[in-house]
């Protein structure tokens, strides 16, 4: 009777699980993934009564990611655990989907709420009568957190959490104990569905803003848009088309970004993440007037490791709940109704801009030439698959290469990206693929699901496979077999153990998961040619059935991007507050004692894709040498390069309104923060400095140019300190892949283009404290492959020197002319006074030293070993390299 009462005033009952079940179809939902437990059990009942399907998975983690990858694919998700043990396991996933801006409903069963008031000591509890621990773990990651603990507030917390998870697009936390979920509710509001509606902005605000937008577009001489994940994530890809097509304006996505432009547009260019983009976009992007930037997450991976060159006095940035105008905020404003307005309202007369770069799936030229039979590289692989690629096509590719690799990658039109570059959770993309396979599915369209996950990765979240196969799904899956943690690798321990794995017979496990007897397909490609072959196979491109993919690569093989984003995360994770530059005030003296002192002063780090002078001295005029050196290569650069500098001192005319002016003011304090050409770093290597240059400084060039002043005379100051200068064009990781790189960039344009004729040369490496597993042997093999055919050996009289250093884990490579040995190997004490050097010295020396003799020793020469033994070694080392390119085919 008590039970008739309550209900009684309810014009349409409705348990509350139907009630919630009702309203997440209602939204568009249509699978609801997770794992039973007792306290959910009744509610799971009530999924396929409305309409539903129920998604078994193996654990919660891989719900989550499930759950996220649906969410992305149709819009909203759901995923239901149980009390403590469950909502846990899953929170990793749903951090992810909070951090990534992905709608999800959690939904939790939790015991009665009787249980609860009276504290029982239950199972899946902490044992202590908390029941609300848990949730207060959700409520940093959830948008909304609605507890059905009355059914007559339970429909309005409901619809309130719904509203919310699809209007901020970022998870929600509902908890449904066991007694509330057959409890009557009201039913009457389900026939007014959810105002899904985004709230129209304030028109004079908007109208203002609007305004602002319109006059800096139609002012600007080199605008370019630069789209990125939020565009997504809050549902404005209709608008950023329409506006990209319309406007023709150049067009770019930061990595989150990528799929949520038509890449099939002319005006595509690319992917812009600062310093790991290609070249011609980076430099497209960095010299724009005006950015207009839709959903910018500026994250270390989504950025390339923050090296954005971007000036906010030339960004528009559009967010969901707030536009900034160069260093003016406007909150409040949504970005969907300005961006419509801009659309409508933009006078196409008025637009200026110049056109390019184009982004293409073209394979490099060096790889290319290579014969079909050769190893698969993630410089080839990339692009060669983006012409495989369909229109419509899902594509999920795992924290790792496949993350970093796909930047090379042009998509048809239509087709879905799917990847966690800000949260990164490894093993994530498994589970997201069964979730996006399954919406593509129930969707009912003929939509293929691809994923790219590395075999590390795989072996996290592999149990989805099992998933996929008891669904019926059919993602083409591949992994990328390269022996374990590829990123981890290049962050920190390239040859660790612990970032090995348990090599995997892969195709077994489809026989492990239950495949039976269905139509599925497992294949390893090894060689260029093999995977040529399956991307043309129509029955394999179909995606009837699931196809397991095994794709090896060579295990230290990487992207470039992937690179330079490692190394930018592995500085950052070295940082401390030690390294904090102190707030007490210092003379000039002081200060440059101690940027000696310590690497974090003056930007005194040395990173991979720097350029610089290295330096020798004796041992012990470490100090003097940096403040001697310093103060010569200034005044050397003020003779040699004057000009050029001085017109990048140079002001404009100082007319123009307050804002220019402001402006102007900023460019010349960075002028003046950035206005050191050379940058002392500390090395902890006896005998051993090196500076960083930056531009118009050339390494090459500059030093030779330094010698051969010193050497005629021309030279107005003399160093007491300082020996043998080395130049380094480039740095780069003392790895055998690193070196490979940074020499093909350095070698190009002395021996790869198209008019230069043959030359002779010599390769000269030098180690010194060095921790990475490089020899002599390996660097001269490596630099001669990348010398290549059509050059020959001259230890005599070359007409090129190749120098190659490794100190500690970092390597340079330069080119220097023919006259290095008569300019005395650019030792600048040897120059201003020449050391005699009889035949019994030299010969005492080499036999004295054992190759690792003390600072100073050879006439002033001062790298640690003794100058004959280290020629001896020099002289050995270019007989062996005259010997691999003379092996070469011609």
């Amino acid at each position: 009777m008590a039970a008739d009462l309550r209900t009684s005033s309810l014009t349409t009952p409705v348990d509350c699980a139907e009630y919630l079940f009702r309203r997440l179809h209602e939204v568009g939902v249509r699978a609801v993934h997770g794992v039973p437990g007792d306290y959910n059990l009744v509610a799971l009942d009530y999924i396929p009564r409305n309409g539903l399907s129920w998604v078994g998975n193996c654990n919660e983690l891989n719900a989550g990611y499930a759950a996220d990858g649906y969410a992305r694919v149709k819009g909203i998700s759901a995923i239901v655990t149980t009390f403590g043990v469950g909502e846990l396991s899953a929170i990793n996933a749903i951090a992810g989907a909070y951090s990534e801006y992905v709608p999800v409903v959690h939904i939790v069963g939790t015991p009665s709420t009787l249980s609860q008031r009276d504290g029982m000591l239950l199972h899946h509890t902490l044992g202590n009568g908390d029941f609300n621990v848990f949730a207060n773990m959700n409520k940093d990651i959830s948008c909304a957190i609605s507890r059905l603990d009355d059914p007559g507030t339970a429909p309005m917390l409901i619809d309130h959490a719904i509203r919310q998870c699809y209007l901020q697009s970022r998870p929600v936390y509902i908890t449904l104990p066991t007694d509330m979920v057959q409890k009557k509710v009201e039913g009457a509001r389900l026939e007014k569905p959810i105002d899904l509606e985004f709230p129209t902005n304030d028109k004079e605000k908007e109208d203002y803003v609007v305004d602002v937008v319109l006059k800096y577009l139609h002012e600007a001489k080199n605008p370019v848009i630069l789209v990125d994940a939020c565009a997504t994530r809050h549902r404005v890809l209709e608008e950023v088309n329409d506006l990209v097509k319309k406007s023709k304006i150049p067009t770019f996505v930061a990595p989150m970004g990528k799929g949520a432009v038509n890449e099939s547009l002319p005006n595509y260019g690319g992917v812009y993440a600062g310093d790991g983009s290609n070249k011609g976009v980076r430099e497209r992007v960095d010299s724009s007037d005006l950015i207009l930037t839709i959903g910018a997450i500026k994250s270390d991976f989504n950025t390339a490791g923050f090296s954005y060159r971007i000036s906010q006095l030339s960004t528009i940035d559009f967010h969901s709940n707030h536009i900034t105008v160069r260093f003016s905020e406007y909150p409040g404003v949504h970005m969907k109704g300005v961006l419509r307005r801009l659309i409508d309202e933009m006078d196409l007369g008025k637009l200026t801009f110049s056109l390019g770069p184009t982004a293409d799936n073209t394979i490099e030229k060096s790889e290319r030439d290579m014969s079909n039979d050769q190893i698969i590289t993630q410089a080839w692989f990339w692009p060669r698959m983006g012409q495989w690629l369909r229109p419509r096509d899902i594509v999920i590719t795992e924290t790792g290469t496949a993350n970093f690799g796909i930047w090379e990658t042009r998509f048809p039109e239509g087709v879905t990206a799917i990847s966690q570059v800000l949260w990164g959770s490894i093993g994530y993309s498994v589970g997201a693929t069964q979730g996006a396979a399954l919406a593509a599915k129930k969707d009912g369209g003929d939509r293929r699901t691809i994923l790219f996950v590395g075999d590390g990765s795989f072996q996290l979240g592999c149990q989805e496979l099992s998933t996929m196969i008891r669904q019926g799904l059919t993602p083409i899956i591949f992994i990328i077999c390269n022996d374990g943690y590829t990123i981890e690798r290049y962050i920190h321990g390239m040859d660790a153990s612990y970032n090995d794995i348990q090599p995997w017979k892969h195709a077994g496990l489809l026989d492990v998961f239950g495949a039976g007897s269905k139509d599925l397909k497992s294949v390893q490609v090894r060689t260029k040619q093999e995977l040529h072959d399956l991307f043309d196979d129509a029955e394999f491109s179909a995606a009837k059935h699931l196809q397991l993919v095994e794709l090896f690569v060579p295990k230290e093989d990487a992207p470039r991007a992937l690179k330079l984003t490692a190394e930018s995360s592995a500085r950052t994770n070295a940082k401390n507050d030690v390294e904090k530059p102190s707030k007490q005030w210092r003379t000039p003296k002081q200060q440059g004692h101690r940027d000696i002192g310590s690497a974090s002063f003056g930007g005194g780090t040395i990173e991979p894709g720097d350029s610089g002078v290295w330096a020798t001295c004796d041992k012990g005029r470490e100090g003097k040498c940096v403040v001697e050196l310093r103060d010569f290569l200034e005044k050397a650069a003020e003779e040699i390069y004057g000009n050029e500098l001085r017109e990048d001192e140079e002001d404009g005319d100082g007319a123009g309104d307050i804002e220019s002016s402001i402006q102007q003011e900023i460019q010349q304090m960075r002028a003046q923060k950035s206005s050191s050409l050379f940058t002392a770093v500390k090395l902890n290597i006896p005998c051993v400095l090196f500076f960083k240059t930056r531009p118009p400084i050339d390494p090459e060039t500059f030093v030779h140019e330094l010698c051969t002043r010193a050497a005629s005379g021309k030279c107005k100051q003399r160093t007491r300190f300082v020996k043998r200068l080395t130049p380094a064009t480039l740095i780069g990781k003392a790895y055998e892949a690193s070196l490979v790189e940074v020499a093909k960039t350095v070698l190009a344009p002395h021996f790869h283009q198209p008019d230069r004729p043959p030359k002779k040369f010599a390769i000269r490496p030098t180690l010194r404290s060095h921790t990475a597993q490089l020899s002599r042997d390996v660097m001269i093999k490596r630099i001669a492959e990348v010398v290549g055919p059509g050059h020959a050996v001259d230890l005599k009289k070359p007409d090129l020197l190749i120098l190659a250093e490794v100190y500690k884990n970092i390597c340079s490579v330069c080119v220097v002319p023919g006259d290095f040995e008569e300019l005395k190997r650019y030792n600048l004490a040897e120059i201003y006074e020449p050391t005699p050097r009889p035949v019994e010295e030299n010969t005492a020396a080499s036999k004295g030293s054992g190759g690792g003799g003390g600072a100073g020793s050879g006439g002033g020469d001062a790298v640690p070993g003794a100058a004959a033994a280290a020629e001896d070694a020099e002289t050995r080392a270019e007989v062996e390299a005259k010997q691999d390119v003379q092996g070469q085919e011609p």
